[in-house]
């Protein structure tokens, strides 16, 4: 299950925390002892649920519902999220014990999670936080602070993730919690840049997970300690402890912990010139089953790989690796963007539900009024009027606000920050919309793709900012040689692609010559960089590729990619591959694959 791997400390967290219950009957006994086991114990909490299940018809309505919840909790554990989701938002909806409704929202948003459904997750988890000031038991308000630390966490919000573990700390946190709480402490830390305290603090941490028998936590806080070391260049040492703690953390069997040290591992022992180490941690990491496409430990992995084959000189496993890497990247890049939108979205939910009760008690204010106007003179009557004026007026300042704020975010989530164009997914579903119209009416379509030669020299030499002035300038020159009904969108760094609508090969050909010819005119200087600026372009048609826009993009890179073998700075048109010849080997200029591949 590739979602249950990304989010296992969050189960972890689920269990940490189990709320205490006094044993009433021989019923109460059982679900005490279920809820105590089930993370820790799973054929016990099983085999407890079975006997529960056969005491069903003499439960009480309180133990039906907590049962429920225990039966949600297996379903997740189990993988079947669907179910677990239901049964917990019904019990949210429905429950009237304040626990049993702020443990229900907890298990909705930890799910959520897993799912990535990572809306449903945030507004659940708020609106579970919501209700922490009414809870009396101080281990459950620990257990939802451990939840929003780990859930926050994970999307970026390294703030709230923070606030989160310091409030567990502050509360005395003990065991577990406390150990729980260091490391999502310093999680927090390292994603804000800051200084995770001292070695001395976070060995200190170590040792009490060690002293807990938390051997995930504990050497979850080791990588950030060897972490830390690498980054003030002290590369040997990380890699003494990281493998120290090898050992551990293989016996963990967590497939998050080992793909998260031992691509470490490969990225420092790569560093250190031992190429022979570095593979086989990368390539244990890049073929652990079930990983998800934007895991970062795969990414790194992928790298690793591509680095030691450039080194190598194979440029055929380098080309492969980078290809690899690259797709990883940008899917984790994208998952990174749907996770912030998702928060932004929840924030803006948020800031209009209060907005709404801000509005409901000036309703009521308004009302009361209304009714005191009754009872005065017909100057009050003319007071209420006029409030019932400003409250229509307030009404519709929010609404339009309310409509301009989700706009903004439609488009945050649909352009590119830097140029303007539109993104690599908004790019992409507007050109296959394009084309399906293109295919309906049997009209020809063609796609462009640009890579810009040797973008790397330019932000090396010249800095970012020469670079991204650079990007710019490109999406400039190409808006001007875009018609009304054609696409322009930046899919990758320096990559960018057109889609023409009613274009033959022909016209896609001088477009993209005239495109070329612009882009080889700007003049750098302007941004202070004296690097030429020039760029690499495939053209394919719908005569040739079909209307499939993978099949496009794929024709129209392998199309680029021969401008770039063949000198870059030029133009070349996609056309079928020749059938090869039994028995002839075509021949590769390994020179320029090798200088292509330092560039692409």
């Amino acid at each position: 299950m590739k979602a249950l791997r990304l989010c296992f400390v969050l189960v972890v967290v689920i269990g940490a925390f189990a709320p205490g219950m006094a044993p009433a009957t021989d019923a109460s006994q059982l679900l005490r002892r279920a809820d105590e086991v089930r993370s820790s114990d799973p054929a016990t909490f099983n085999r407890l649920l079975t006997q529960l299940d056969q005491l069903q018809p003499k439960l009480t309505a309180a133990q039906k519902r907590h049962l429920q919840l225990l039966d949600a909790y297996r379903d997740s554990i189990a993988g079947r999220y669907d179910e677990a989701i239901r049964s917990s938002l019904a019990l949210y909806e429905n429950a009237p014990e304040i626990e049993l409704k702020y443990r229900a929202g907890l298990l909705v948003a930890n799910v959520a999670a897993v799912t990535r459904d990572f809306g449903l997750g945030l507004r659940y988890l708020e609106r579970s936080l919501e209700l922490e000031p009414k809870l009396t038991d101080p281990q459950l308000r620990q257990h939802g602070y451990g939840v929003a630390a780990a859930l926050y966490n994970q999307f970026g919000q390294y703030e709230l993730g923070e606030k989160y573990a310091e409030r567990m700390l502050a509360e005395g946190a003990t065991g577990r919690n406390r150990c729980a709480a260091k490391q999502f402490r310093a999680e927090a830390l390292l994603g804000l840049g800051r200084l995770v305290d001292s070695d001395a603090e976070i060995q200190a941490a170590i040792d009490d997970c060690a002293s807990q028998k938390e051997a995930i936590f504990a050497n979850l806080i080791r990588r950030t300690l060897a972490q830390r070391w690498a980054a003030n260049g002290e590369v040997r040492r990380a890699v003494a402890l990281l493998e120290a703690s090898l050992p551990e953390v293989m016996g963990t069997h967590y497939t998050r912990l080992i793909g998260e040290i031992r691509s470490l591992l490969a990225e420092y022992r790569l560093k250190l010139g031992n190429e022979a180490a570095a593979e086989a941690d990368a390539h244990y990491v890049a073929t652990i089953e079930g990983q998800d496409a934007q895991w970062l430990p795969s990414v790194t992995a992928h790298h690793v790989l591509y680095e030691i084959a450039l080194r190598r000189g194979d440029s055929a496993k380098a080309l492969d690796e980078y290809r690899k890497y690259a797709e990883a990247e940008r899917a984790r890049l994208d998952d990174i963007k749907t996770r912030e939108y998702a928060f932004q979205l929840s924030r803006h939910e948020l800031s209009q539900k209060n907005q709404s009760i801000a509005l409901l008690k000036s309703q009521n204010q308004l009302l009361l009024l209304q009714q005191q106007a009754t009872r005065a003179s017909a100057w009050n009557t003319r007071l209420a009027i006029a409030l019932l004026l400003v409250l229509v007026a307030s009404v519709g300042y929010w609404g339009w606000r309310a409509r301009r704020m989700h706009g903004s975010l439609r488009t945050l989530a649909e352009t590119d920050g830097l140029t303007g164009l539109s993104n690599r997914r908004h790019f992409r579903a507007r050109s296959e919309a394009a084309l399906a119209l293109c295919a309906q009416r049997k009209r020809p379509a063609c796609v462009l793709l640009f890579d810009l030669d040797h973008f790397k020299q330019i932000n090396d030499q010249c800095g970012h900012s020469s670079g991204d002035w650079v990007l710019r300038e490109v999406a400039r020159v190409g808006r001007l040689h875009c018609r009304e009904q054609d696409l322009f969108g930046r899919i990758g760094g320096e990559e960018f692609a057109m889609t023409l609508v009613d274009c033959d090969a022909e016209a896609a050909m001088r477009t993209a010559e005239a495109c070329r010819r612009a882009i080889a005119g700007i003049d750098a200087s302007v941004a202070g960089c004296g690097q030429p600026v020039a760029a690499s372009i495939g053209v394919v048609t719908t005569s040739v590729s079909g209307y499939e826009y993978e099949a496009l993009i794929a024709h129209a890179d392998a199309a680029m990619y021969r401008s770039k073998v063949a000198g870059r700075n030029r133009v070349t048109l996609y056309e079928r591959p020749p059938v090869p010849q039994p028995g002839v080997v075509p021949a590769i200029d390994r020179r320029n694959a090798e200088a292509m591949l330092k560039q692409y």
